[in-house]
């Protein structure tokens, strides 16, 4: 709900007939591109730390109990718990707390900012993907090997089935076939992994 300022100020626009922005709208839409070029920044600066500190690969940024990650279960909760540091102080205790303790609106909004970990990952990892393109602006797929395409892929699917809520199909079926493709990927790889 907007604020009774914030109210008159839209109400005093849209009675025009003519659309202008006027200076408010200018100052709110200059000080939203200018937390995003600081956004950006600081992003292509934590990029270019992880990699220095060999976080190099886009299999870096998936986690290690999913098929294709280059990264180990320490190396993906102190990633985890650094993209935490970045939330509120009140998100950070809301994920650190028992979720038995938590009401059903709190347990909710604890299961929204969880989510928001990986999504903040996987803005790493497309930030990574992309240098490994050369940079490219939305051509990366055309400049990926066709395995490294399907690999990407797969492991999303997998990640769609394991976080799907009310599935229409056999969600350990379905995970087991795409594991089952995956292999095949390394398999072609790597010959001595047929050997048991």
């Amino acid at each position: 709900m907007l604020d009774k300022e914030t109210q008159a100020h839209i109400d005093k626009i849209t009675d025009r007939r003519k659309r202008v922005l006027d200076k408010k709208t200018k100052a709110q839409i200059a000080k939203a591109v200018d937390l995003r070029t600081k956004s950006d920044d600081a992003t292509t600066l934590a990029v270019d730390l992880l990699i220095a500190n060999g976080f190099k690969l886009p299999s870096d940024y998936i986690s290690p109990q999913s098929e294709g990650s280059t990264t180990t279960k320490e190396e993906w909760a102190n990633l985890r718990a650094a993209i935490v540091l970045g939330f509120s102080k009140r998100n950070q205790k809301l994920l650190a707390a028992p979720i038995k303790s938590l009401s059903e609106i709190d347990k909710a909004a604890r299961r929204y900012w969880g989510q928001q970990i990986n999504a903040r990952i996987g803005d790493l990892k497309k930030q990574v993907t992309k240098r490994q393109d050369g940079g490219s602006d939305g051509a990366g797929s055309r400049n990926r090997s066709p395995d490294q395409r399907v690999r990407d892929s797969l492991n999303d699917i997998i990640k769609v089935c394991q976080q799907a809520e009310k599935p229409t199909f056999n969600v350990t079926e379905m995970i087991s076939k795409v594991k089952e493709a995956l292999h095949l990927l390394i398999d072609t790889k790597h010959p001595m992994s047929k050997i048991k």
